[in-house]
């Protein structure tokens, strides 16, 4: 790959950086407690999220032609980095699904769907996983069959990101007949539809509750599908390998401000007469998260680069996505340990950042899942 990323890619990084030392580190200490502590004031997010659209990173990886930055997967998994140096940048740098819109909608759903989206006028969400079928999306159970002019859908989801205020849901489901990979599809689903439900809140370990989504003979319009019939299964998979690389950027944005705050804290803490920078123990808990961070950051910027070239990245995301959201895990604790009790308090941050990086081992594919799907390609 090319270890040095291009000028414009830099420029980038240093624009989204101080953005986010200017605006939304000073905001963390306005987040509420759980749940859904990622949600600022509803003024404060207005006013971030329209700073934001100005700055023309809305919609990232939807063309300009469409309304969006039209920004390539490692400019994309730049911005997502420096985004997630601070707990306040989740709520506010959220997805639109409009690239999916983009690719898969007709003119009609560009128009009511994704064109407001990347506005920012509202949002939807998606909705793969179930009871059944988390990382392994071909297991889906949740069906949709032609009925009365349109379709029907029955079947449950779970795990389903602000569903609660979702103006549609992007639902992956299965022609009903159909088995694993053959017959997916994905349709529209209006939140006032008839037959669909969000049920109850699912109170997570991080900053973001997910919910429970019902669809009870839930009838659609023909309009409403989403691509060709029983093809969404590469779109899908699409989806998750982009998915895997915004995980591992994130987890590479905190790792990156907890190393930072490492750093600072043990150069002004004293024990026994002498700065906590000066022990050997210290030290080399630093050396190892700078190692892993910078390693971690080369094997990321790869996938995403071979990603923007067109190359099939499904290894290269599995791999990234482990080695990320692993690495992470080791940084985060080692600045627990150096901060000691203050580590934690909710006196800093690293509390939550270690709530919030634990669900990134699961999220997309556990890791279990991915080194099985690595060590199949390459015993095949």
């Amino acid at each position: 790959m090319q270890y040095k990323l291009p000028d414009e890619t830099l420029m980038l990084q240093d624009t989204v950086k101080r953005f986010v030392d200017k605006e939304l580190i000073p905001l963390e200490t306005q987040l509420p407690e759980r749940p859904n502590s990622y949600e600022l004031p509803q003024e404060l997010h207005l006013d971030l999220t329209g700073k934001i659209h100005e700055m023309g990173l809305t919609a990232r990886e939807t063309p300009e032609d469409a309304g969006g930055a039209g920004l390539g997967p490692l400019d994309n998994c730049i911005i997502t980095e420096q985004v997630h140096r601070s707990t306040a940048g989740c709520g506010v740098f959220s997805a639109t699904f409009a690239s999916m819109l983009y690719e898969l909608g007709t003119e009609e759903q560009k128009n009511k769907y994704m064109v407001p989206s990347v506005k920012g006028e509202f949002h939807g969400s998606s909705a793969f996983s179930e009871p059944v079928a988390g990382g392994d999306m071909a297991g889906i159970q949740t069906t949709i069959e032609e009925k009365d002019g349109g379709w029907v859908i029955n079947g449950n989801k779970c795990w389903i990101f602000k569903a609660n205020t979702a103006r549609f849901i992007l639902v992956l489901t299965r022609l009903k007949g159909t088995k694993r990979h053959d017959g997916m599809q994905w349709v529209i689903v209006d939140a006032d539809t008839p037959g669909f439900k969000v049920g109850r809140e699912q109170k997570m370990i991080h900053g973001q509750n997910t919910y429970e989504l019902f669809f009870d003979n839930c009838w659609v319009n023909k309009d409403q599908l989403l691509g060709k019939p029983g093809e969404a299964w590469s779109s899908g998979t699409d989806y998750l390998f982009s998915g895997r690389i915004q995980i591992a950027a994130r987890a590479m944005g905190i790792a990156d401000r907890c190393l930072e705050m490492a750093i600072d804290y043990a150069k002004i803490r004293h024990t026994f007469g002498k700065p906590l920078s000066s022990r050997q123990a210290i030290q080399w808990m630093i050396a190892d998260s700078a190692i892993e961070l910078h390693t971690c950051r080369l094997m990321v910027y790869d996938a995403a680069l071979r990603a923007q070239e067109g190359e099939k990245v499904f290894i290269q995301t599995a791999m990234a996505k482990i080695y990320a959201t692993e690495m992470v895990a080791k940084i985060v604790d080692r600045a627990m340990q150096i901060h000691g009790a203050a580590g934690l308090s909710d006196e800093t941050i690293l509390e939550r950042c270690y709530r919030d990086i634990r669900p990134m081992r699961i999220y997309e594919g556990t890791s279990e899942a991915m080194r099985s799907m690595i060590a199949k390609d390459l015993l095949r």
